[in-house]
This record gives C-alpha cells, structure tokens and sequence, in this order.
C-alpha cells in the first residue's frame, strides 16, 4: 500500500468523534458501542503477552551504567564502538512527559527541561554527557537516530525528538567523534511533527518520524479522552520531513496505526513497532519517499524501539512482555529496578526466516525496568538496553562469543 496524505487533509470528523465521546464518557461508560463505531480497537491481551512467562536470557552479565538516567533511546555508531544515547531525569517526567500522558509543565522544575545526550565508548567503557551547544530552550529527549555524513568519516548528525513546551520538534546536531559536544545543525518544526515518538535519518537533513498520538497536549481534553479510551485505528502514523530547504516540508507516508513507535531505516526499507497491536511493520521506501507496505509481522508483544544487527540486517525491536501498567511506573519511578520490578524483553527478527521473532533477551527487571530499547553490537558482543524511566537509565550486558549475532 502507497500513502501521501498532506498532515492539513486530515478529516474533521476526527475533531468531532472525541468530543462527542467525552461528553457521553461523563454519562455512559465505557460506551463500547460508540467507540467501536468510531475505530476503537478491541486488542486480545494474549497476542500481547507471548513472552510474559519467559526465563532469563542474556541477562547474567549486565552492569547498570548510573552515570545517566531515563535513557529512552540508543544507537551505535559501529566503525567506532559508540552508543549514543537520548536521556533525561525520571522525578520530571513524572510530570511533564507528553508520550507517557503526563502534561503538567507547571509541575516539572524549571530547570529540568534540558534533558541530556550522552555518549558510552564502548572499548573503554567511559560514559560522557555530550556538551549542547546552540539550542536554546527546551530539550526533552525520546527517539534518537545518526547519520554518518558521506564523505566524511569523522562526522555523524544526531537526529534528536524534542518535547519542548512550546511544542514538538526534530532537533539536528552536529557531531565530530571523539569529541564530547554536538552543535546545533537545525531545530526542525512543522505542523506535522506534533506528537513525535522515533526518527529515523534519510539524508544530512531529511527524516522519517512516527507521530505517537493524533491529539497534542494542547488540545487538553481532546488528548486526555484518546489516551483514557483508545487504542483508536486512526490515531498514528508516519510522516517524511525535509529541511534542507528554506520551508521545511512535511507529509503522510503511511496509512494509520494504533500506536507507531519504534522507527528505522536500513537501505531501501522501512521498519515501524507498533506499542498497541505488537506488530512490526515492514515497507520499500518509494523514491518519492511514500511508503509500500511489504509485511506485517506479529510480535508477542507491545513493540517499542527498534535497531538493527549490521552483520545480518536482522532487526531487534524492544517488547514489553506484559500489560503496560504505565500510570503506576511513572507514580514509583524511584524504585524502579529496586522495589518495583517491571519485565523486559526484546526479540531479533530474522532476515533469513522472513523475520521470524526469535527472543534474545528477559528479564524480570532487575536490571531495567519498563526497558524501551535494546541495541546489540556484534563486533564487541554486547548488548546495550535502556529504560525511558529508571534511574540507572542504561545497561551494558556482555554476551557470550558463541552468541549469534
């Protein structure tokens, strides 16, 4: 299936059906009938909980790296033996955190909302937190994706989501490795950049985002009734953003999801975990960069970010192997890993069985908890997890020689 939708376009229906249904959610709930109506999805819980009773797996050498916290996203740099990392402070997204539905910025401490990229050499094991220069503002971090620039060995752009209060945006920065700074390339805003969740580069200056929600937190009660009453078949999607110019230009490439999350690209396709259904999404991207549905895979669980195993091309896309329970991570994020154990897990899709998911790691959360991203490097055999929430928001496990990857 071939998309291109102008964001604009979007049918007013879609203003009205939530409005009506806050207003008989006060009189009847939960009003099934209506809500099926209106694209309300009914998600069998067990296609989400494949991996919900699993055993440990690569989970016995693992060391949690304390120098940061609430790392949501990680990349590799392979040719350099680089993390990089998307992290911020756990107490302020309790607050103010619009993808886990909290939206109070008055109750977030002023002087949290500049949130933090780190990088970890994975040679030397040394955790940095990278010098941010030229972005003024707000800077809440979530999806991460790097670019290594053609011609160029030494430099990489850092493709970042920003939540700022003002609004979402795709903050793009410049990075010399080895260094320990980035400098503001562009800080890239449109209207169709509105609730962004993963990014995934396609150029120096042009990349693909999943919009995680239809509604932004703006809308108030409009989004308090799609987080409170979905998963809605027409609340996500995934956009394609170029900013090379002087008007960035953005627009609708796929057709909707319940719950795009996780986003990459490697060669000519396209890779999108959806967080509702456990599906991962497989497209050929269109030279004009529409999107050609190829597959759909099920997972077993509610998928979050995704990276990719450069010796294979296999995928490794993050799962949580039970039923989300967000409202109460993010009430006990500072006994999460301690008193609070969520489960964590994370599957390889492989190439060469038509992506057959396949577990590589569980763990009941004693090392992470409520984990949204696992990276795996084949060539120093480890494995790099972090959790959007905990304190000690990252894990460096270290993987058998004899591993397949």
């Amino acid at each position: 299936m071939t998309t291109l939708m102008n964001y604009r376009s979007l049918p007013p229906f879609l203003y009205i059906i939530p409005i009506f249904g806050l207003a008989l959610s006060f009189l009847w709930d939960p009003v099934p009938l209506f809500k099926n109506a209106v694209g309300r999805l009914d998600i069998d819980p067990a296609a989400l909980t494949w991996y919900a009773n699993s055993s440990a797996l690569n989970n016995g050498h693992c060391t949690v790296n304390y120098a940061a916290d609430a790392c949501e996203d990680v990349k590799i740099h392979f040719q350099s033996s680089t993390a990089f990392l998307a992290c911020g402070n756990p107490e302020a997204r309790s607050h103010w955190y619009p993808p886990c539905g909290r939206h109070n910025a008055d109750g977030r401490p002023n002087d949290t909302f500049r949130e933090f990229l780190f990088k970890y050499d994975i040679k030397t094991k040394r955790t940095t937190k990278l010098k941010i220069e030229g972005l003024e503002g707000d800077f809440i971090t979530h999806g991460l994706d790097i670019y290594s620039l053609p011609g160029n060995p030494g430099m990489i752009h850092i493709f970042a989501v920003n939540h700022a209060r003002s609004g979402d945006s795709i903050s793009i920065f410049s990075h010399s490795l080895g260094s320990d700074s980035v400098q503001l390339v562009k800080d890239v805003k449109h209207p169709g950049i509105k609730n962004a969740n993963g990014v995934a580069a396609a150029g120096r200056l042009d990349f693909f985002i999943t919009n995680d929600h239809y509604f932004t937190s703006k809308a108030g009660a409009l989004r308090i009734f799609e987080e409170k009453n979905g998963p809605w078949s027409w609340a996500t999607h995934v956009q394609y953003c170029d900013a090379s110019g002087r008007n960035v230009v953005c627009y609708q490439v796929s057709d909707t999801f319940p719950g795009a999350n996780g986003i990459l690209i490697w060669k000519d396709e396209l890779y999108v975990g959806d967080c509702r259904s456990g599906v991962a999404r497989i497209f050929k991207i269109r030279p004009n960069k529409s999107l050609a549905s190829v597959k759909t895979v099920d997972l077993g669980g509610a998928a979050d970010n995704i990276n990719i195993i450069p010796t294979t091309g296999d995928l490794v896309i993050t799962l949580f192997p039970n039923i989300e329970r967000l409202p109460a991570y993010l009430k006990d994020v500072h006994e999460l890993g301690k008193d609070v154990l969520v489960p964590s897990c994370a599957v390889r899709l492989v190439r060469s069985k038509g992506f057959k998911p396949e577990l590589i790691y569980w763990d009941d959360g004693s090392v992470l908890s409520y984990m949204t991203v696992a990276a795996v490097d084949p060539y120093n055999n480890v494995l790099i997890n972090g959790a959007v929430l905990q304190y000690g928001g990252f894990a460096v496990c270290e993987l058998h020689k004899e591993s397949p990857f």
